[in-house]
């Protein structure tokens, strides 16, 4: 049986090998490491069709994947994939040494897609620009803040919605303060935490708090657990409307899902543990598919067996959300849960809608930016995230 109705895995990966690229001249090891380009969407489809997955969100991701093959992959699949876009060959450049990294060129790159085939790339990610696996100079907190208002302007312009992957669990507090004063100033932003935090409840529990104060923050629950739901479902303020269900990396063969056997403290699941065979070989990746459905979709019914929340509510969880987030295309006979009050879920004028909702109706003074946790405004001569002399906060 289906998890859902319209099912939409929002996490998929099948643009890259997991191995290193051998020769790069990148020289970069490592996870930072470039890896080979190669199409294996043939995997994804199979595992899609044998666990009912309607509809996938390519994620072009490491060095050394391309934005252009994944949307070559949605061409030859037009009915079963969608894609993000990505910087990916400004990313290499820098990697090769080529070029020094700027925003104006990520963006530049990434309008490019968006102006060839709007209706083949939805949204930007996995990496928001500026982040993850990319040869920069390191950005002082409020350089990162201006450089993350132009990407929030930039998605508005396109109505695109763009994954946030900032965050890890020794600086969970930060990005998550940053991205709220980002919302606040960009009410219309859509944003994606990717994973919904992470792999552990109290990042997720973190991260659920943002998402309940700005109606267009999402949460993708690629690694979640079933008793992970439980932090979204029981504040009134996420729900099952603001969340993104995803394979867990659906395509790669880095990740796998693994059980961690322990007793109250320990985590049931293992996922950034399962690479601990890096120190002694090097090897990133498995020689087989990992079923990763078989363990994502097996949370689902679980949610249902713990009578966490209906039907209804995980039709928008693994299928509804995305469809409306990306706006793909959806068979005219199927509907989603809207305006049901029992459940906290938004009526449709919202939920489709654009503009400011009481949520969200509360924006920064005009011309102040400020991140919580500093207590100055940015760019005063005063901001000790300013300093001048710093070499990597040059303009």
């Amino acid at each position: 049986m289906k998890i859902g109705r319209f099912v939409v895995d929002g996490h998929i990966h099948c643009g890259k090998k997991d191995a290193a690229k051998k020769n790069s001249k990148s020289g970069v090891t490592g996870i930072m490491a470039e890896v080979e380009s190669t199409d294996n969407s043939a995997q994804a489809l199979w595992d899609m069709d044998a666990y009912g997955i309607d509809m996938g969100i390519l994620l072009p991701s490491f060095i050394g994947t391309h934005a252009s093959e994944y949307a070559d992959i949605c061409r030859k699949h037009p009915d079963r994939f969608r894609t993000c876009a990505l910087d990916t060959e400004t990313r290499l450049a820098c990697a090769h040494g080529e070029k020094k990294w700027k925003m104006s060129d990520s963006l530049k790159e990434i309008d490019g897609y968006l102006r060839a085939d709007r209706d083949i790339f939805c949204g930007i990610g996995e990496f928001p620009p500026g982040n993850m696996t990319l040869v920069r100079d390191r950005p002082s907190v409020s350089k990162r803040f201006k450089e993350w208002c132009e990407i929030a302007e930039f998605c508005v312009s396109w109505d695109i919605p763009c994954f946030n992957h900032e965050y890890n669990p020794y600086n969970i507090d930060q990005p998550l303060s940053m991205m709220m004063e980002v919302c606040r100033k960009y009410p219309d932003f859509k944003v994606i935490i990717a994973h919904g935090g992470g792999y552990k409840g109290y990042m997720i529990e973190r991260a659920c708090q943002l998402a309940g104060d700005f109606e267009n923050v999402y949460l993708e629950t690629g690694y979640w657990k079933a008793e992970y739901y439980e932090y979204a479902l029981r504040n009134p303020d996420v729900g099952a409307s603001k969340l993104i269900w995803g394979g867990g990396d659906t395509g790669s063969h880095l990740w796998y899902p693994q059980i961690n056997p322990g007793a109250v403290l320990t985590e049931t699941n293992r996922v950034l543990h399962n690479r601990n065979n890096w120190v002694w070989t090097g090897t990133r990746e498995v020689h087989y598919q990992p079923n990763y459905y078989g363990w994502t979709t097996h949370q689902i019914y679980k949610l249902l067996d713990m009578n966490m929340c209906t039907q209804d509510e995980i039709d928008l969880i693994v299928g509804g959300n995305a469809c409306r987030l990306y706006k793909l295309p959806v068979p005219e006979a199927v509907t989603f849960m809207t305006g049901r009050p029992d459940r906290n879920i938004m009526p449709e004028e919202i939920m489709y809608g654009s503009g400011r909702s009481p949520r969200t109706g509360f924006t920064c003074p005009p011309n102040v930016d400020f991140i919580s946790g500093v207590g100055i405004n940015l760019g005063s001569d005063l901001d000790p995230w300013n300093r001048s002399d710093e070499p990597w906060n040059e303009e």
